[in-house]
């Protein structure tokens, strides 16, 4: 589809198994985010996170050596500033783009203040060799709140091109249960105002992964909802799964009919009880998010669905 461009999210933890997936998208032309935090984390265990961490910086760096990024569209999520990892995944992407500079961008979380951003590009493009442009993620209510100033601020700098939205994390700070989904009127009113503050300052909008695996009809009508009802000229989608489905504009869109939320106690709490169950039974060891037969359930779905009980225990 014209104008439609994926950007797909791969775990860096098994990273000696990617060679050959990635060739497969370098045809397509999807670019990728090498994704250094939530996926390489365990809620569970912190002793396993700063392995998983470790294995990701590991895998960051034998990609770029065996020049397996040559030629793909390539950015890297790292962890935000407020953690311990910040620093250690810095160093990394220095090194590894002094090296051979394939990384295009950062894309940096729970970004707040324009601060931030021009911190970490000032971190790492020190040079002409090194310089890269900068993501900011958009997911707390500080950060959505400071949009508009973040952005402005970025005017003669021209560090950002593209600003993603974090859905999940934003849900999980707002203390929303349940989180609004692609065929929730409350998701794309959201979806909304955070694309036309970033269209109006001339950057580009990366919308937050797709949840709900196998279901290409939602998928193609919420690209229609984009395209159509939000006026995006150019969609930037990212994906933590894909097939060919997901590239290949089919012959009819059956549009999603969009409903409220439910208010009902009773869904909410038997919803809670079945993301935790799904997240559970389908969990990765090696992974934060798991994946079931009919979504895409992150750590903070998770989190937010056990919260949720036990408040109302």
């Amino acid at each position: 589809m014209k104008n439609l461009n994926i950007f797909l999210y791969i775990c860096l933890v098994r990273y000696k198994a990617l060679n050959h997936i990635l060739k497969k998208f370098k045809k397509h032309n999807i670019s990728l985010i090498l994704d250094m935090e939530d996926s390489a984390q365990d809620i569970f265990d912190h002793k396993n996170t700063i392995k998983l961490k470790k294995q990701s910086r590991e895998g960051l760096k034998y990609l770029n050596d065996k020049n397996i990024l040559e030629g793909i569209n390539t950015f890297v999520r790292i962890n935000s500033e407020s953690t311990e990892f910040y620093q250690e995944d810095i160093s990394t992407i220095k090194k590894v783009i002094n090296d051979k500079p394939f990384i295009k961008g950062i894309f940096l979380p729970k970004v707040e203040e324009y601060a931030q951003i021009k911190k970490c590009y000032d971190q790492i493009s020190t040079n002409e060799r090194n310089k890269v442009s900068i993501v900011p993620i958009i997911e707390t209510q500080k950060g959505l709140n400071n949009i508009e100033n973040i952005i402005s601020k970025d005017k003669n700098n021209n560090i950002i091109e593209y600003v993603h939205y974090g859905h999940y994390d934003y849900c999980l700070d707002s203390n929303f249960w349940p989180f609004p989904e692609p065929y929730h009127i409350s998701y794309w009113e959201l979806i909304e105002k955070i694309s036309k503050i970033v269209s109006f300052h001339e950057k580009k909008y990366v919308h937050t992964p797709f949840p709900l695996i196998e279901n290409e009809n939602i998928y193609w009508s919420s690209i229609h909802v984009m395209k159509e009802k939000l006026s995006m000229n150019e969609i930037n989608l990212s994906l933590v799964n894909i097939d060919m489905n997901y590239i290949d504009l089919p012959e009819k869109i059956k549009k999603v009919k969009l409903k409220k939320i439910s208010d009902d106690f009773s869904y909410k709490k038997m919803f809670a009880e079945k993301i935790i169950n799904e997240y559970l039974n389908n969990k990765s060891k090696n992974k934060s998010f798991s994946l079931s037969r009919n979504r895409f359930i992150p750590p903070h779905l998770y989190l937010a669905a056990k919260k949720f009980l036990e408040k109302n225990e």
